[in-house]
């Protein structure tokens, strides 16, 4: 079954901002689309977008990314039947340089995991089936979901510092369950907030965005509604956080501006371990600036045996950084953003790596998502274990919570 077209065109994202998206049609006039993310809070790693620059949408539009596709890509793969690793290859190789700053890794990506869904609609297999069996996994397994209850940092206009506040439904049967308990927990959250008068309009991830006295009392409020919260079958309800530490780490001083005060390294680790006494801390992720590697060996020591300890911005889906995290023992979990890379089979590479050497692995949504639900099935696929998607608002957002949904029914069997 083969590419007879391949298009691309700007669509915009949950942030009103210009991403990518790519069509490619079979020969049977089957088509699928893929559109791609955009971050906010991104680590200064993270390979590089094609933006159009220029006045027109502040600089941020991507025809040339769609210039791209339709003029330097599609000739290459069009006429051919979709395989993901091997036109993986060939695409990289048209871009040639190591950060994407030739075409762009928001263009790569697009037509990536569109050439992805496009093999599994031609060989009649669900995504995850296509992508587990690409990486020689005879089972799969659903995720367990990390949910966005509280937004601060760059994700809202309010005066949090750490930037995502989520919950961690463990020791449930089914992802099903999990969703039942985020959603009642979500609810009676709310219902708190607006007892006590707090704006309860969300970030740009589906939390809530009010203003609070400071980051601890967003904890409290996290905890009022873990006590309301049932969870059935011996589950219960953990804390995790992204600190997001790199938006407010000082590379000349070496120190944090954390709270209005300057922090070391050690003086953050202090607190985390204050935090971990007094709340049930599931994970802690980007608790160290990416520039802090020495500090990051600190932390895990201090801390790795206890909770998750969750590196983005210091690995950003990237097979050096992430091997250098390894030999320096930084972390014991990875997020994974396809986006930050640029293309499906390097996220496969990625995720494979850190389950070779017993890291946890995290697939993330960014900021500025669309309703693509392609990380669902990747999750999937590569039975990644973790999963972040954002709050239960926003249908960005849903979109992949629900696509879980439907493969649970699915691997059930009860469709």
């Amino acid at each position: 079954m083969k590419i007879i077209e391949l298009a691309a065109r700007e669509i915009f994202n949950s942030r009103g901002m210009p991403t990518i998206e790519c069509e490619i049609i079979l020969e049977d006039g089957r088509s699928v689309t893929a559109s791609v993310p955009t971050g906010t809070s991104c680590g200064e790693g993270e390979a590089v977008e094609m933006r159009d620059g220029g006045d027109r949408l502040m600089g941020k539009g991507v025809r040339k990314a769609v210039e791209i596709i339709e003029t330097i890509i599609a000739p290459v793969l069009i006429g051919q039947v979709p395989h993901l690793v091997a036109m993986d290859e060939l695409i990289l190789k048209l871009d040639g340089t190591e950060n994407k700053s030739k075409l762009g890794a928001n263009t790569l990506l697009a037509v990536s995991i569109a050439v992805c869904k496009a093999q599994a609609l031609a060989e009649r297999v669900e995504l995850y089936e296509l992508i587990a069996y690409l990486c020689g996994y005879d089972v799969v397994g659903l995720p367990y979901p990390m949910f966005n209850m509280i937004n601060g940092g760059v994700h809202a206009s309010n005066n949090l510092q750490i930037q995502e506040f989520m919950i961690m439904p463990v020791g449930v049967p089914t992802f099903r369950s999990a969703m039942d308990v985020a959603a009642t927990f979500y609810q009676t959250l709310k219902e708190i907030l607006l007892q006590e008068g707090k704006d309860v309009s969300v970030g740009d991830e589906g939390g809530f965005a009010p203003n609070f006295e400071n980051d601890m009392q967003a904890l409290d409020y996290l905890m009022e509604a873990r006590e309301l919260v049932q969870v059935d079958n011996g589950g219960s309800i953990m804390i995790a956080l992204d600190v997001a530490a790199s938006q407010f780490y000082n590379k000349r001083t070496r120190e944090y501006n954390w709270q209005g005060n300057s922090c070391s390294s050690s003086e953050m680790i202090a607190w985390y371990k204050n935090l971990v006494e007094k709340y049930p801390i599931y994970a802690i992720e980007d608790g160290l600036s990416e520039h802090d590697w020495d500090g990051w060996e600190k932390l895990t020591v201090e801390l790795g045996s206890r909770i998750q300890i969750v590196g983005d911005d210091i690995f950003v889906t990237n097979l050096e950084r992430i091997r250098d995290g390894i030999e320096r023992n930084v972390a014991n979990a990875v997020l994974i953003k396809p986006n930050q890379v640029g293309t499906v089979t390097e996220t496969l590479q990625a995720i494979m790596l850190s389950k070779e050497h017993n890291r946890n692995v995290i697939i993330s949504h960014r900021s500025g998502e669309t309703n693509d639900s392609f990380i669902a099935d990747l999750a999937v696929g590569m039975s990644a274990g973790q999963i972040k998607a954002g709050g239960l608002s926003r249908g960005e957002r849903m979109v992949k919570y629900n696509r879980l949904l439907q493969i649970e029914t699915q691997l059930l069997g009860k469709e």
